[in-house]
């Protein structure tokens, strides 16, 4: 892969020339300068993790993946391609959550902000809440012999809060470094039960047949190919085995075809209802929590929790997605 390739900054001046060539948006964006006009706008994409591009602009000019004519540098066809590549691997948002994750890990706010709206802190950036997770682990009966993969587990604490209720073996996976230092360290005394690893939902290479259930919460979608998420995470799931769900009516009908294409049965548990009780709290505690955010610095934090909520039910809603439906599939794999 090219980040075994390539040093951070290297990718990051590839991805820089990149957009502006060819500015991208994606399904999975973050607020970064669309269209910029000069490597600084660019760079906004990195947030706190840019870094100083000089070098790796020498670097990539020796290697061929980058031009310089008249003083402006270019993409070569094959640093093109490279950071074509790249960019789909690492689009704004995944910047966007290395922020969130090196924010939230000792911030007051965010812990206040949690407990009086999830009930715990579990360093989610999703919407379910502890009865919710409840709700799923009555219907999935986890115990100690349980193998489960918790993908896009972030920094591990509703992992972490799984294992300690139900004494099963999670391995969690999220593609954000920072997250995963997060949840590998806090849990060290708890290695026997919990593992943490850095990976890609469509890029897993686990055994066939490896868990006994796997669990998403908000995160089936980050894929760029709900097909292609769906069949890897089929073949590791043991026969028998269940996958429990946890999204809208977003790609709702390219989710229910993977399943149906992979043979897979599921049940489906509404909470929709629950949600936009839910997402209401969401907004008026993040609303009254203003200050607390500032204090601290994370604004942007404070902003996102305010744009996935609701201030009233006059939400607005798309033709093909609702923000206010919810839904918990519980997948079954037949033996």
């Amino acid at each position: 892969m090219l980040t075994d390739s390539y040093k951070e900054n290297e990718i990051q001046a590839l991805i820089a020339l990149d957009e502006l060539a060819t500015p991208l948006n994606n399904p999975n964006d973050a607020p970064h300068i669309r269209a910029p006009k000069n490597i600084t706008e660019a760079q906004t994409y990195f947030r706190r993790f840019v870094l100083d591009l000089t070098p790796a602009f020498r670097n990539l000019k020796t290697k061929g993946l980058v031009q310089e004519t008249n003083g402006e540098l270019t993409l070569t066809q094959t640093g093109k391609e490279l950071a074509d590549e790249q960019r789909l691997l690492r689009p704004p948002i995944y910047y966007w959550y290395r922020d969130f994750y090196t924010a939230i890990e000792n911030s007051p706010a965010f812990d206040e902000y949690s407990k009086r709206v999830f009930g715990a802190n579990f360093g989610q950036h999703g919407f379910s809440d502890t009865s919710q997770i409840q709700t799923m682990l009555d219907l999935l009966r986890l115990n100690k012999s349980s193998n489960v993969l918790d993908i896009g587990c972030g920094n591990g604490k509703m992992a972490e809060y799984i294992s300690d209720l139900t004494q099963a073996s999670v391995t969690g996976i999220d593609y954000i470094p920072e997250a995963i230092e997060q949840a590998t360290a806090r849990t060290h005394a708890k290695r026997n039960r919990l593992k943490f690893g850095v990976a890609n939902i469509e890029l897993l290479d686990f055994a066939p047949e490896s868990f006994d259930v796997i669990i998403s919460v908000d995160t089936i979608f980050f894929g760029r190919s709900m097909k292609a998420t769906i069949s890897s995470l089929n073949r590791i799931l043991k026969a028998g085995g269940q996958m429990a769900v946890f999204n809208g009516n977003y790609q709702e009908k390219d989710f229910l075809a993977a399943l149906a294409a992979n043979k897979l049965i599921c049940e489906v548990h509404d909470f929709s209802q629950e949600h936009v009780q839910h997402m209401l709290l969401k907004h008026k505690v993040a609303q009254e929590m203003e200050q607390s955010f500032v204090a601290e610095g994370n604004i942007f934090v404070r902003k996102n929790l305010m744009a996935e909520s609701f201030a009233d039910l006059n939400y607005p809603k798309q033709p093909d997605y609702d923000p206010g439906i919810r839904y918990l599939y519980i997948v079954e794999k037949v033996e």
